[in-house]
């Protein structure tokens, strides 16, 4: 047998181009969090790298508000603003008088609430 024959490779084979980590991110966390997430890496048996990378992919995001929920918030933002306005002026020139409008934003109100609710049901 030749030399060339005895010569095995050493070290650990080469990763395949899919499963070889190339790419980075940068993710900035406080003293005490990066202390955390070193207290659970350590606590999963994982590297840092090893902890957040499992995390980002088994964690599961849920949306904010849909954009109905968000439409109905604002709507509710602008009826409040314009109740805090109407008992200023209720104050000022007295409750009979903005009576009609008070009564005119419960019944809008009651409209948006009756909505919110019927699309809370659906989603159960």
């Amino acid at each position: 047998m030749s030399n060339k024959d005895k010569i095995r490779p050493r070290g650990r084979p080469k990763a395949s181009g899919i499963r070889k980590l190339s790419k980075s991110v940068t993710v900035k966390f406080s003293r005490i969090d990066y202390e955390r997430l070193l207290h659970r890496s350590r606590q999963a048996n994982r590297t840092l790298a090893e902890f957040l990378r499992e995390a980002a992919f088994n964690a599961q995001i849920v949306a904010r508000h849909s954009t109905e929920e968000a439409t109905v918030i604002r709507n509710l933002v602008g009826m409040a603003n314009n109740l805090n306005q109407l008992t200023k002026l209720s104050h000022q020139t007295g409750f009979y008088r903005t009576k009609n409008v008070v009564m005119e934003l419960l019944e809008k109100l009651k409209v948006i609430m009756n909505e919110y609710k019927i699309v809370e049901r659906r989603k159960t």
